[in-house]
């Protein structure tokens, strides 16, 4: 079980987030000013950004006299009530800039009004801006692991933006890649082998772009193989018939159907399996893991990462592989290593049957538990883990693929999303982040086992890919009618896929 966002935290973020959300769209009224109405600015829109300034230009207001407007990186702030605390400037003309602006990146919000001595009109609604990020730079970009990966350094933004062309001008065979969070690693997808191609980055802050870097060229020489990766949290069925989010955790033989029809209906090559070392039939019966590809009908093998209970000395860590038997052959032993915390991270070199292609899949579980201590916690398993597999990858160059229920968040219950931090350090890159295309990813991955499944967008089960790997695309699976589960939830976790790309020399 390694769900954390229970009931209480549920309404804890809605009161948090509904009272905002109402004074937000409170709509002002208009005054009578010499018998004509005075009415609110509008049409506000941002017409010039700075790193540490901001220009608001609004149609003029009826009667107005003056202007003024409010700024502030804390929404609140801008509620009537509260404008007091916000930084303010004021003008005859409805076009403001507020400057001295600390450049961050969260978004900057404001708020204008139009007065005629004492009367006043403010704008209905509170609008939201980026300042103007720094240009990143020192990019590099060659081979990393046979596939052409970018690099840069960059101050704080919320995202970056990459060009890519055939020539220097950036004017040829343009294709653009909008990433989101703080990576700043990637590896473009769909590049031709001995093709030449040129790339220039610029950051964002919100919606605010930097300046691009000057392009830099690099020729790709490896080619592509296409894998679906799956990560799958399936839920220990030592927890089948707890209480749990709208209902009791239904038992192992009903969920296993449901985990079974996601899987298919995903297809995915390779897959992530954690929580499912649980006895299905009594003390060295089936593993629940074992359960899952008897189910699958043949579909699948199990990677050989633990001692299984037909032999002496047997050890159950939780966390599998599996992988399309008609696709891909398991390369060497596969193992686990302790991450630490009594935690594991089942481990398998693959190999594409047709192409070659090889990578090393890795599947990790790690601790559960909010606040800061759990937090350093698992930064300290993220490290052993990123440790022990990138000495194992290094024999071979091995390019790593990581899907495993990471536990952590960007959310208000984890002051430091480790895992998140210490990744992105090592310079690879979360899937979520750099996909082109990503579909559910409203939800949750964690369903908490409720029948209406949360949808804040929080995500504790990750894929991760080492530099030179390429991610088209991320999807969160899950079947609902009308927004809800019908009949039994499969687990308490929602499985993920992306569909990546990873290079290789023939």
């Amino acid at each position: 079980m390694a769900s954390q966002l229970t009931r209480s935290r549920l309404a804890a973020l809605c009161a948090a987030l509904l009272p905002g959300l109402a004074l937000a769209a409170l709509p002002a009224t208009a005054t009578a000013v010499g018998g004509q109405k005075m009415t609110p600015p509008r049409a506000i829109h941002v017409v010039r950004v700075s790193s540490s300034s901001f220009t608001v230009r609004a149609r003029g207001s009826a009667k107005a006299k003056r202007y003024q407007l409010w700024a502030s990186t804390t929404r609140s702030d801008l509620y009537v009530r509260n404008l007091g605390r916000a930084k303010t400037v004021s003008s005859k003309h409805p076009t403001l800039t507020v400057r001295g602006l600390p450049y961050t990146s969260k978004p900057y919000y404001y708020r204008l009004a139009a007065w005629n001595g004492p009367h006043h009109q403010f704008s209905p609604l509170i609008n939201a801006v980026g300042l103007r990020p720094a240009v990143p730079s020192r990019v590099d970009v060659g081979d990393r692991d046979g596939g052409l990966a970018l690099s840069w350094h960059s101050g704080p933004a919320t995202g970056f933006s990459v060009e890519q062309a055939t020539d220097p001008s950036m004017s040829q065979h343009v294709q653009r890649y909008r990433l989101r969070g703080k990576d700043t690693t990637f590896t473009p997808y769909g590049v031709a082998p001995g093709t030449t191609y040129y790339f220039r980055i610029r950051a964002l802050n919100g919606s605010t772009p930097s300046g691009y870097t000057s392009p830099i060229g690099a020729t790709d020489t490896a080619s592509g193989q296409a894998v679906r990766v799956m990560t799958y949290n399936v839920l220990e069925a030592y927890y089948d018939g707890r209480r749990e989010g709208s209902g009791h955790v239904s038992p192992w033989s009903q969920r296993v159907h449901g985990v079974v029809k996601l899987i298919r209906q995903a297809d995915p090559d390779v897959i992530a399996i954690q929580e499912a070392a649980a006895w299905t039939a009594g003390v060295k019966g089936p593993r629940q893991v074992d359960s899952l590809v008897h189910h699958l009908g043949g579909t699948y093998a199990l990677a050989h990462t633990e001692i299984p209970p037909t032999q002496h000395h047997y050890f159950r860590t939780g966390v599998y592989v599996l992988y399309k038997k008609a696709d891909y052959k398991a390369v060497g032993a596969g193992n686990h290593w302790g991450i630490g915390d009594n935690r594991w991270a089942a481990y398998q070199t693959l190999e594409n049957r047709t192409s070659g292609a090889r990578f090393l899949f890795v599947s990790p579980h790690l601790s559960v538990g909010a606040g800061l201590k759990y937090d350093k916690q698992r930064e300290a398993e993220t490290q052993s883990l990123l440790r022990q597999a990138d000495a194992y990858a290094a024999h071979d160059n091995l390019p790593i693929v990581f899907g495993g229920d990471f536990n952590s968040d960007n959310d208000h219950w984890h002051p430091l999303n480790a895992p998140a931090k210490v990744m992105r350090q090592a310079r690879v890159d979360d899937a979520f982040d750099v996909a082109q295309r990503r579909t559910n990813a409203r939800f949750n991955s964690a369903n908490d086992y409720y029948r209406k499944p949360p949808a804040f967008g929080y995500h504790l089960d990750y894929i991760y890919v080492s530099p030179g790997i390429a991610v088209r695309s991320w999807k969160l699976i899950i079947d609902l009618r009308h927004g809800r589960f019908v009949g039994v939830i499969p687990s308490d976790h929602n499985p993920i896929v992306a569909n990546i790309v990873i290079p290789y020399r023939s």
